[in-house]
């Protein structure tokens, strides 16, 4: 009998393998922070997670156990033991319900959004994809503090508390980055409009100078986060969507995921014909995210995005244009056929290693190269750009803890080449060159930031960061007699930090800061209107005090998040037109920025109840008063006037629903106040409301497949309003000044993506 059993016995024992010890660390999947207290459960037994995101299942378990992965804040995660493998790398993404759990990074902490002391908002993923995919400009609007004014699919302005209104064609004085790799050029100018929404997972933003870590830009810092693949996943995904003015765009993805890397590819096309003439639009991309987790304390993460553009220029026009005929193009632009056509290329490879329980370091490099031509009115302008810099932060955690006392230092260095030439134009064909230049861009950051736990329920953060800036240029034109070559640089800013959060209870924060930022002035702002370096060239810097709180009420149902600020900028920089393609700038007063931003969310239903998963109502509020304290330009004093280009108030609101058999829905509305076209005040923009929809549908099919349709209105109620506007634009030549660049009509859209998964339990 016992020689039978023997047998039975060792098949059961084969199949059904013993793991004595299991170990593992979870973390956020968006940005790598680990994260304290996830429950480890298996069977009816558990454990959680320390300080460091690590855990330890001690008893034996099979192979045939389900472990089960769960924190606040976050999608659940199961997965069962593999034979041969004793340590776990398991990476959580963020859920909608509860944003006060979810660990954000934005100031090198490993702290709960509830828990940070500073003005940050973030960007879900589902709040990123709740328009067409086209740009990113609904998802930013939907935070108060942050506009975001798009003339074009390239052409864009985003302001934050009111820093960067006045620039003139695109994003300054804000810095951006994509997984701690820089976005943003020498001079300070950011184009996060070249990153395909179907790369980003998460968007974290700072608002005003507080963070000493991120070179304490007046503006403020917009974190990107590189979507990666569900834990244990892999999957291919293609989808297409079309829409109104020729709107097509394919997106092709591979993902993949283990204990050892995260990968992902992603192939995307976007093709736009314009609602307005000369105004084709087209963009491919190729782009792979990598994170290979080398042992238990080292992960080395990639980034590499390749991106070739073309798109064509319709300008801005004047308000009689707006008002009879908003689709047509400045005639200049559209007689020469006027566009840009540029290759660019990021690559970023970082290495994230824990020495020990209280010592750490991330540590990237990065290099980019940007070449373009752009066919112009006034002239024709070719351009090559290769920057490259590293960028370094260790962290000293005290005894106690992740959480608890840590000192972060470190610097961000930032070397870049540009080289432009201009030429001639005879209806868009080059013709001899006018100008030959080149121009060395160099800056580094060295910072330093102490955190303290003051008790259970305090953080105190004070932070350091010193920039040095230099431009090296030369005019390499020997077409007449004038050499302009020249150095510029400004003395080390110093800009100090200080704040602090205090938890009043388990759900409710209060916080406070004082910080200090600065705008460094580009090469073309030092020039005088003969091209000379201007030696008495300052940047903008600025004082930020504020208060705030954040909080969870009624058992985590509504999230909170108010502040109040006062910005008080000094040598404000005014860039002046002097000619078709000629800009320089002076210091010409201080600003004040005086704001209330309001954020709230209320989960009406969550959870499993019934067949509704999630149904959301928000709404997000920015009451503003910006004006010019002190401004004479030119003779003209404009103190007590609105600042240019932003708006008193903008209010969204809205509504997600989600149900348990697929069907998805939202609602936003968005109301913006008039805005200043010129510095004297005399001529403003109509306020307006826009209104978008969207509907989907989530089918999952035959085991392995997933299909998701959707569709949607934006712009329901046909407004006419100014999607952008250039501030202070001047009338050459008689010509009315062309200020307006108008905004969609009424337009639709519509699409889907299929999705086959190789693990069948996968979630989509």
């Amino acid at each position: 009998m016992v020689r039978r059993l023997l047998p039975i016995l060792f098949i059961i024992l084969i199949s059904h393998q013993v793991f004595a010890q299991i170990k593992g660390k979870v973390f956020d999947f968006s940005n790598s922070q680990p994260i304290e207290g996830v429950a480890i459960t298996y069977g009816d037994k558990g454990t959680i997670t320390d300080l460091n995101g690590l855990f330890e299942i001690s008893e034996s378990v099979t192979e045939n156990t389900k472990i089960t992965v769960s924190h606040l804040g976050y999608q659940k995660e199961i997965f069962s033991p593999i034979d041969g493998q004793s340590f776990y790398n398991i990476g959580l993404q963020a859920s909608e319900v509860q944003l006060g759990e979810v660990v954000v990074a934005a100031f090198q902490y490993n702290q709960k959004l509830l828990d940070v002391p500073g003005a940050i908002s973030l960007i879900s993923e589902k709040e990123i994809h709740t328009g067409n995919d086209m740009i990113i400009t609904p998802a930013l609007n939907r935070i108060p503090g942050v506009f975001m004014q798009s003339g074009a699919l390239n052409t864009n302005r985003i302001t934050i508390r009111g820093i960067g209104a006045r620039s003139l064609f695109s994003t300054a004085k804000i810095r951006a980055y994509i997984n701690d790799i820089p976005l943003t050029t020498g001079t300070g100018e950011t184009t996060i409009e070249d990153i395909d929404l179907s790369l980003l997972e998460r968007v974290e933003v700072i608002k005003g100078p507080s963070s000493s870590i991120y070179g304490a830009g007046l503006g403020g810092t917009i974190n990107l986060k590189g979507k990666r693949s569900s834990y244990k996943q892999t999957s291919i995904a293609s989808g297409v969507s079309v829409g109104s003015f020729g709107m097509f765009r394919n997106v092709n993805s591979f993902r993949t995921s283990n204990d050892r890397f995260n990968l992902s590819i992603i192939q995307n096309t976007t093709h736009s014909d314009g609602y307005r003439e000369n105004n084709e639009y087209d963009r491919n991309s190729l782009t792979a995210l990598a994170d290979f987790y080398a042992g238990e304390k080292t992960t080395v993460s990639f980034l590499g995005n390749l991106i070739n553009l073309k798109a064509f220029i319709p300008s801005s026009i004047d308000s009689a244009t707006f008002a009879s005929n908003p689709s047509a193009a400045a005639g200049n632009w559209a007689s020469v056929k006027g566009n840009e056509d540029y290759q660019k290329g990021l690559f970023g490879l970082s290495v994230n290693h824990d020495f020990n329980d209280n010592f750490q370091n991330v540590t990237s490099v990065f290099t980019n190269f940007r070449n373009a031509e752009e066919i112009r009115p006034f002239n024709n302008l070719r351009e090559t750009t290769n920057a490259h810099g590293a960028r370094t932060a260790f962290t000293y955690f005290f005894p106690g803890g992740r959480n608890s006392h840590k000192l972060i230092f470190g610097g961000e260095y930032f070397n870049e080449f540009y080289a432009w030439k201009t030429y001639e134009t005879d209806g868009g064909v080059y013709g001899p060159i006018l100008s030959d230049n080149e121009e060395y861009r160099k800056y580094y950051n060295l910072f330093v930031q102490l955190d303290l736990k003051l008790g259970s329920k305090t953080y105190l953060t004070g932070g350091l960061n010193m920039n040095n800036t230099k431009y090296e240029y030369s005019d390499l034109f020997f077409g007449d007699d004038t050499n302009l070559s020249g150095d510029y640089s400004f003395e080390n800013q110093i800009s100090p930090r200080l704040a602090i959060n205090h938890k009043i209870s388990k759900e409710i924060s209060v916080h406070g800061g004082i910080g200090h930022g600065f705008s460094p002035p580009s090469l073309e702002e030092t020039l005088t209107p003969e091209g000379q370096l201007n030696p008495d060239i300052q940047p903008e810097t600025g004082w930020n005090y504020e208060i705030g709180s954040r909080g969870e009420l009624f058992s985590g149902k509504l999230f909170y998040d108010i502040s109040l600020y006062t910005m008080q900028i000094e040598n404000l920089l005014v860039a002046q037109r002097v000619g078709d393609d000629v800009f320089v700038g002076v210091n010409a007063g201080k600003t004040a920025h005086n704001g209330l931003e309001f954020r709230g969310n209320y989960n009406i239903i969550s959870g499993q109840e019934k067949a509704v998963n999630l149904l959301r109502v928000y709404a997000n509020l920015l009451y503003s008063d910006y004006k010019f304290k002190e401004f004479i330009n030119e003779g003209n004093d404009y103190s007590g006037n609105d600042l240019t280009g932003t708006p008193k108030t903008n209010f969204t609101a809205g509504m997600d629903l989600e149900t348990r058999f697929g069907l998805y829905a939202n609602l936003s509305f968005q109301a913006t106040g008039k805005m200043p076209l010129n510095d004297e005040n005399s001529v403003y923009t109509d306020s307006y409301s826009l209104l978008n929809s969207k509907v989907g549908y989530l089918l999952k099919f035959a085991k392995n497949f997933s299909v998701d349709i959707y569709g949607g209105f934006n712009n329901i109620l046909d407004e006419k309003y100014a999607s952008m506007i250039a501030v202070n634009a001047s009338g050459f030549g008689g010509s009315a000044p062309r200020y307006y660049y108008p905004g969609l009509p009424r337009n639709y859209f519509g699409g889907f993506t299929l999705k086959y998964n190789f693990n069948s339990t996968s979630k989509n």
